[in-house]
């Protein structure tokens, strides 16, 4: 027997899904044939989750997107550490390179930006806290699955439409399990114009002590400035994960010796 909870976790994903995907902010009507309800109930939920700030209504008023307070949730439910530890190292890639650098974390098929450092010089659409992208056609996402299996990324994609993205993207999941198996043994995935036209995703995977893979740092820069650096730009990424990591370690480790009160 599907609970009303359950009903409403089910409506909060049809709206992130939706969201991340090629039609944009989903209305009402498509939400209710989405999960086979009526509009009427539909519009019910949505009054309840917009209540508790987890949905609002996107700027035009014509769709729903996740609200302030799914990405608390988000925040709450990961390594509220993670984040401000990273702080300086984005910082540091923003110094080195004038491109933005950005946190992510998984939130099921999409990319949750947690932690960002802007660039004077250019900007992202994921380089902005609580922006959410699809995992299969950003670099971000990308280096967030590196270690799923193509079995893995056939059961987390299911019922998503490969549509939008840049012109490089991926189309499939046959495809995205091939160019994650090409980038796993570097550590870092090179997304060029799989997200923005004409920019190019440096991302490399944050593991936590288990060897999971809990995050993923990092930049964007224009194809046009990017003048043959490509290889230092990828390994300061991976340098700053690798860093990432360290630091996250060694919090875990103070926490853990801290005398319980």
């Amino acid at each position: 027997m599907t609970s009303t909870f359950d009903r409403g976790l089910d409506l909060l994903d049809a709206v992130l899904a939706a969201e991340v995907g090629a039609t944009g902010y989903p209305g009402n009507a498509q939400l209710a044939e989405r999960l086979g309800l009526d509009q009427a109930q539909i519009s019910r939920m949505l009054k309840d989750l917009g209540a508790l700030g987890l949905v609002e209504r996107d700027g035009q008023g014509r769709g729903w997107r996740v609200g302030p307070g799914y990405f608390a949730l988000a925040a709450a439910a990961g390594d509220t550490g993670l984040p401000q530890a990273a702080r300086p190292l984005l910082r540091g890639l923003v110094s080195r390179w004038h491109e933005p650098a950005w946190l992510s974390v998984r939130s099921r098929a999409a990319a949750l930006t947690v932690e960002a450092q802007p660039s004077h010089w250019s900007s992202s659409v994921a380089a902005a806290p609580g922006a959410v992208t699809p995992v299969w056609c950003t670099g971000p996402g990308r280096a967030l699955l590196l270690d799923h299996s193509e079995q893995r990324l056939a059961e987390l994609l299911d019922g998503v439409e490969f549509v939008g993205g840049g012109p490089l993207a991926v189309r499939d999941v046959l495809e995205l399990a091939a160019r994650n198996a090409n980038d796993r043994a570097a550590g870092v995935v090179v997304a060029d114009r799989e997200f923005e036209h004409d920019v190019v995703d440096f991302s490399a995977p944050v593991r936590d002590a288990s060897g999971a893979i809990t995050a993923a740092l990092s930049i964007a820069v224009p194809r046009f400035r990017l003048g043959g650096r490509s290889a230092e730009i990828a390994q300061s990424v991976v340098e700053a994960a690798h860093a990432l990591e360290v630091r996250a370690s060694t919090r875990a480790g103070r926490t853990a010796a801290r005398p319980a009160h």
